[in-house]
Protein backbone atom coordinates (compact mmCIF):
# COMPACT_ATOMS: atom_id res chain seq x y z
CA UNK A 1 0.00 0.00 0.00
CA UNK A 2 1.28 3.79 -0.93
CA UNK A 3 1.79 5.92 2.16
CA UNK A 4 0.31 9.72 1.05
CA UNK A 5 2.81 12.75 1.59
CA UNK A 6 2.36 15.89 3.90
CA UNK A 7 1.34 17.21 0.09
CA UNK A 8 -1.37 14.91 -0.83
CA UNK A 9 -4.53 16.86 -1.47
CA UNK A 10 -6.96 16.80 1.17
CA UNK A 11 -10.99 16.22 0.56
CA UNK A 12 -11.06 19.43 1.59
CA UNK A 13 -9.21 21.33 -1.08
CA UNK A 14 -10.90 20.30 -4.38
CA UNK A 15 -8.22 22.36 -6.70
CA UNK A 16 -5.58 21.16 -4.89
CA UNK A 17 -7.09 17.11 -5.42
CA UNK A 18 -7.33 18.02 -9.09
CA UNK A 19 -4.05 19.27 -9.50
CA UNK A 20 -2.78 15.84 -7.99
CA UNK A 21 -4.21 14.30 -10.61
CA UNK A 22 -3.57 16.20 -13.26
CA UNK A 23 0.54 15.91 -12.27
CA UNK A 24 0.23 12.32 -10.92
CA UNK A 25 -0.93 10.99 -14.17
CA UNK A 26 2.07 12.17 -16.06
CA UNK A 27 4.48 9.95 -13.28
CA UNK A 28 2.18 7.28 -13.09
CA UNK A 29 4.42 4.88 -14.92
CA UNK A 30 6.03 1.95 -12.02
CA UNK A 31 9.79 3.02 -13.45
CA UNK A 32 9.05 6.23 -11.26
CA UNK A 33 8.70 4.44 -8.12
CA UNK A 34 11.82 4.93 -6.94
CA UNK A 35 11.46 8.39 -7.12
CA UNK A 36 8.37 9.18 -5.27
CA UNK A 37 9.64 11.37 -2.41
CA UNK A 38 11.08 13.71 -5.50
CA UNK A 39 8.00 13.50 -7.67
CA UNK A 40 5.86 14.61 -4.95
CA UNK A 41 8.31 17.48 -3.79
CA UNK A 42 8.23 18.75 -7.23
CA UNK A 43 4.56 18.49 -7.50
CA UNK A 44 4.36 20.62 -4.01
CA UNK A 45 6.75 23.09 -6.04
CA UNK A 46 4.46 23.14 -8.62
CA UNK A 47 1.15 23.85 -6.65
CA UNK A 48 3.10 26.75 -4.99
CA UNK A 49 4.25 28.28 -8.54
CA UNK A 50 0.71 27.96 -9.84
CA UNK A 51 -1.04 29.58 -6.14
CA UNK A 52 1.37 32.29 -6.38
CA UNK A 53 0.69 33.07 -10.36
CA UNK A 54 -3.27 32.96 -9.68
CA UNK A 55 -2.86 35.38 -6.83
CA UNK A 56 -0.61 37.67 -9.22
CA UNK A 57 -3.61 37.75 -11.35
CA UNK A 58 -5.85 40.66 -10.84
CA UNK A 59 -9.38 39.73 -9.78
CA UNK A 60 -8.06 36.35 -7.99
Amino acid sequence: MMEHSRSSPTPADPERAAFHEHFARSFSDPRFDALRDAVAALEELAWRQYCEQRQAQPGH
